[in-house]
């Protein structure tokens, strides 16, 4: 038999944020095992957990500065500075981003 009704149970759905979607500590433990694959220098696989760590926590500095990074390491400065420019704008304050982003102009790209 058929729901009468089935779109409340869309409607919550929708309801939930992406950032509800995924607890503080899982956040954490995806971070940290990004930044082990970049100690690994394995950097697609680095790149992909950073990428969806952005899209559950958008306002965080970690992503951008896992993506930054990634591209620092591999001597993309101008990708390095773009992942690191655009999390400043998320993120003003950020120290870790400011100096990602200094250390990719040094190396004379301008963001």
């Amino acid at each position: 038999m058929r729901s009468p009704n089935p779109a409340p149970s869309v409607q919550h759905a929708v309801a939930i944020s992406m950032p509800d979607l995924l607890s503080p500590d899982l956040a954490k433990s995806l971070a940290e095992v990004g930044f082990l694959a970049i100690d690994l220098k394995d950097w697609s696989r680095a790149q992909q957990i950073f990428s969806v760590l952005m899209g559950f926590r958008l306002q965080s500095e970690c992503p951008y500065v896992g993506l930054s990074l990634i591209e620092l390491l591999q001597c993309r400065w101008e990708a390095a500075a773009h992942w690191a420019s655009l999390g400043l704008a998320q993120v003003p304050g950020s120290w870790a981003l400011a100096q990602l982003r200094d250390r990719a102009v040094q190396r004379g790209v301008m963001p």
